[in-house]
């Protein structure tokens, strides 16, 4: 039996239908381990030591008996300055944004001793933005560049390049949040674009037939399913009001999986889902990468199976 913690947003964000977490939880505690989810506040540094303020032991509850408004687990012990060392495995899925606070979060799970599995790798995952860490595949993404908000003339010069415009997108935010799209006729919105840095990438018609998201564990996909937007939109993301749709992983794709796998291994990318539009690459999603329940509906497989099944032999 072994000890799996969960950094992880607010218990009362998850929903149970669609969380990819939730379910992590539940196959782990179906094989026997005990479950403790924590929040990213709790951590803390005492005595060169990484620790937890408040870390909860939890019983987990199937979706099946869940109702309106229950929770998704029931804590069963609160411990306090508990040290990262204690856990076997720790799963940081604590969702974007990588602001300040995250990266700090990365620096004090770097301290954990080495028997500990940290997934996905801390390093990593202040390393290696979900949208910049694709500028290492310039063959197989869209033609990018990336910039200051602020310099409106170079992002006008470089959109009239493209017949079907540009997306710009923020670095550090998830689920479609603050994603653009400008062309040459129309810059109205180009105001509401702040200082920051942003990515930009040629407008991708085939977005209209779908984004799909290609789910990788330890280098290899292990399911697929694509998202279509909501009419009228081109944001596929499901926070946006994307649907998902049944789909294949194909060999166009398994040439993309094959480019970037040995980056993910080498870096200890365990869990990765990746973001393919018109086969080209646009995100490399690292941080908590979902979609796991959207492609099990879809195929009547349990992608956690395969997660946990790695996860155990990794540890043992």
């Amino acid at each position: 039996m072994y000890k799996f913690l969960f950094i992880m947003d607010p218990l009362e964000n998850i929903i149970p239908t669609k969380d990819t977490t939730y379910i992590l939880m539940l196959e782990a505690e179906s094989r026997g381990n005990e479950i403790f989810f924590t929040l990213q506040d709790d951590l803390f540094i005492k005595n060169n030591q990484a620790k937890l303020k408040n870390v909860y032991k939890v019983d987990m509850i199937d979706q099946n008996n869940i109702k309106n408004n229950m929770p998704v687990c029931e804590i069963k012990k609160t411990y306090n300055d508990k040290e990262l060392d204690y856990f076997d495995v720790i799963f940081m899925r604590k969702d974007p944004p990588v602001d300040d606070k995250y990266i700090k979060t990365t620096y004090m799970l770097e301290m954990v001793k080495d028997n500990v599995l940290v997934v996905n790798n801390p390093t990593a995952l202040r390393a290696f933005n979900e949208k910049l860490s694709t500028l290492r595949f310039d063959k197989i993404i869209p033609n990018t560049i990336v910039c200051n908000g602020g310099d409106k003339d170079t992002i006008k010069e470089w959109t009239s390049n493209f017949k079907d415009g540009v997306v710009i997108k923020p670095l550090n935010l998830c689920g479609g949040e603050g994603i653009q799209k400008f062309d040459g006729r129309n810059f109205s919105s180009l105001d509401l674009v702040s200082n920051e840095t942003y990515i930009l990438q040629e407008f991708i018609n085939k977005v209209y037939d779908g984004d799909k998201r290609i789910i990788i564990l330890n280098g290899e996909p292990i399911g697929a399913i694509l998202r279509k937007a909501k009419e009228g939109d081109f944001i596929c993301n499901f926070h946006s009001g994307g649907t998902p749709h049944k789909t294949e992983i194909s060999k166009e794709d398994l040439i993309i999986c094959s480019e970037i796998k040995n980056f993910l291994i080498e870096n200890h990318i365990y869990l990765a889902g990746i973001d393919i539009i018109g086969g080209f690459l646009t995100e490399i999603n690292i941080t908590s990468p979902t979609c796991l329940q959207e492609i099990n509906r879809a195929n009547e497989t349990k992608l956690e199976k395969n997660v946990l099944d790695f996860i155990i032999q990794k540890i043992n």
